[in-house]
C-alpha cells in the first residue's frame, strides 16, 4: 500500500468525510506491560461514508483517561476502496496485537474511546449474560414504603456499601448505571471470565519451576484485561506482579466480587438506586433479627466456643438467614448435623447472602497455605471455635467482623492428623473430613465438598 498520510484531529485540509459515517468494523485493545510500566489503549475503527473510506484510531495511557474522558489522541487514514481501508485496519490491528506489541482485545458492553458512533456502543465478543443485561431496561427508580426491620435496613445498606468501596478501590473502575465502568467501557461477564482464565495460567506457571518472566508476562495480560489501581511509578507496577499463591486468592476474590455485584444488579439496577428494599430483594434470602432468647443463646455458643486463652469475641448481633434453596436441597438424609462457624471478609456478605457459600474454583497445590484450597483440599471449611473462623473474617474500619453459623451435615467424619494437600472429596465411605485439633492443625477444622450438605 506505500506510506499513507497520517491526519490528526482537526489538521487543516484533510479529506472531508460526513459526520453521519457508518462503523463498518471496530476494536478497543489494551495492554498493560509491567516490565515496561505501559498501560495504554488503543481504539481502531473503519468508517465508511458513501464512496470514501477511512481508518480511525483513538490511542493514549489509560491512566489519563481517568482525570480527561477526552484524553488521547486520534487519528485518520483515508483509503480509496473498502478493500483498502481493510487492509490498512488489518495491518494495525495486526501490529498491535502481535507478541512485540502484546495488545488485547477487549469485550466491552458500553465502550468510552473512539470515535463519536462508537462510544456508548458495545464493542468486541458479547457473552449471552450480558447481551440479556444489555437487554433489559432499567426502571427508573421508584420510591418504595419499606416494611423491612431497621436492624435489618442497616445491614443491608451497609455490606453493600462495603463491597462496592471494595472493588471500587481495587479495580480501575466505578459503579454506574451500566455496570462496572472503567476507563475504557464497561466491563462484561465474559471480561472477567477471560480474567480467571489467566489465573489459572498463572497458577499453572507457579506450579512449574518459577519463571519470573511469565509471570511479569502473565500478570500484565490479566491486568490488560481487568484493570487495577496500582499506580504508575516502576516500583508499583512491579509489586503489583501475581507471583503467590495469595496473590492470585486476593485476584480470585476480587473476579468473584465483580461476578457478584453484576449478579445483584440485576434488572432493578440496585446498585445505584437508593432504595433499600430493591437491594434486600436482590439478595434472595430472608434476613430477620432474632428475638431475645436467641440472641442469648447464639451469643452463649458463639463466645463460649472460643478456645485461645488469648481470643476474645464479643457478639454484637445476630441475623436470621434463610436462602430458601439451600433449605429445599439441604442433604438432611446425611446425619451428624452440627452448627459451626464460617468467616469471611466484610467485602464478600453480599455475594455469600445472594448465592451461598462457594465451593474454590483454582485448585493448586503450591506448598503453602490457601484460603480457598487449604489444609484438607478443595472444600468448604468450618470450624467449631468462633475464634478460628473469625482469622477468616477480616475486619471492617470499625473493626467489625462478620461470621455465619451454619448447619452442617458432618456424616461420618475422617479424621485427619497430618495436613493433607489435594483433597477434592473425602475418602471412600466418608462425608466429610475433620482436622484434629492438637497435631497438625492448631485448631480443629471440619470440610465438606458438597455444597448441600451446609445451610
Amino acid at each position: 500500500m506505500g506510506d499513507v498520510q497520517v491526519w490528526k484531529a482537526n489538521d487543516p485540509g484533510q479529506p472531508k468525510f460526513s459526520e453521519d459515517f457508518e462503523v463498518v468494523k471496530k476494536a478497543v485493545l489494551q495492554v498493560t506491560d509491567i516490565k515496561n510500566n505501559n498501560n495504554k489503549y488503543y481504539a481502531i475503527e473503519l468508517h465508511t461514508d458513501k464512496k470514501k473510506f477511512r481508518v480511525f484510531t483513538h490511542y493514549g495511557r489509560t491512566d489519563d483517561l481517568q482525570s480527561n474522558p477526552n484524553a488521547g489522541m486520534r487519528e485518520s487514514r483515508y483509503a480509496d476502496s473498502l478493500s483498502e481501508a481493510e487492509k490498512l485496519y488489518n495491518k494495525i490491528y495486526g501490529e498491535k496485537t502481535s507478541p512485540r506489541k502484546g495488545y488485547k482485545e477487549l469485550s466491552l458492553a458500553s465502550s468510552k474511546i473512539g470515535s463519536s458512533k462508537s462510544v456508548g456502543q458495545s464493542s468486541g465478543v458479547i457473552d449471552d449474560k450480558t447481551l440479556q443485561k444489555m437487554a433489559d431496561k432499567f426502571p427508573a427508580p421508584v420510591k418504595v414504603a419499606t416494611t423491612l426491620h431497621r436492624d435489618v435496613q442497616e445491614i443491608v445498606s451497609y455490606l453493600y456499601g462495603e463491597a462496592t468501596n471494595a472493588l471500587i478501590s481495587t479495580v480501575n473502575a466505578s459503579i454506574t448505571a451500566n455496570g462496572i465502568e472503567t476507563p475504557l467501557g464497561v466491563l462484561t461477564i465474559g471480561q472477567i471470565d477471560k480474567g480467571e482464565s489467566i489465573l489459572q495460567d498463572l497458577a499453572k506457571a507457579m506450579g512449574k519451576k518459577k519463571n519470573q518472566d511469565e509471570l511479569v508476562d502473565l500478570s500484565g495480560q490479566f491486568y490488560t484485561l481487568v484493570p487495577h489501581k496500582f499506580g504508575r511509578s516502576n516500583e508499583q507496577a512491579l509489586a503489583a506482579v501475581i507471583d503467590s499463591a495469595n496473590k492470585i486468592d486476593e485476584k480470585q476474590d476480587t473476579l468473584q466480587l465483580m461476578r457478584d455485584m453484576l449478579n445483584v444488579n440485576g434488572k432493578s439496577n440496585v446498585l445505584v438506586n437508593p432504595e433499600i428494599e430493591g437491594k434486600y430483594k436482590a439478595l434472595n434470602c430472608t434476613i430477620e433479627p432474632v428475638n431475645p432468647g436467641t440472641l442469648k443463646e447464639m451469643r452463649d455458643l458463639i463466645e463460649k466456643s472460643v478456645v485461645r486463652s488469648y481470643s476474645k469475641v464479643k457478639v454484637k448481633n445476630v441475623w436470621q438467614i434463610r436462602r430458601d434453596d439451600e433449605h429445599k436441597h439441604f442433604a438432611k438424609d446425611i446425619g451428624n448435623h452440627k452448627l459451626l462457624f464460617h468467616g469471611s471478609a466484610v467485602k464478600n456478605w453480599v455475594g455469600i447472602l445472594s448465592r451461598g457459600i462457594l465451593l474454590p474454583k483454582i485448585v493448586v497445590t503450591l506448598g503453602v497455605h490457601r484460603t480457598d484450597a487449604g489444609w484438607l483440599g478443595s472444600g468448604i471449611y468450618f470450624g467449631d471455635a468462633a475464634c478460628t473462623s473469625l482469622g477468616y473474617a477480616h475486619p471492617d474500619k470499625r473493626g467489625t467482623r462478620f461470621m455465619a453459623v451454619t448447619n452442617v451435615a458432618l456424616g461420618k467424619m475422617k479424621d485427619y492428623n497430618k495436613i493433607t494437600y489435594g483433597l477434592s472429596e473425602p475418602p471412600a465411605g466418608f462425608n466429610s473430613c475433620h482436622g484434629v485439633r492438637g497435631t497438625q492443625f492448631s485448631d480443629d477444622e471440619y470440610v465438606i465438598y458438597a455444597h448441600n450438605q451446609q445451610k
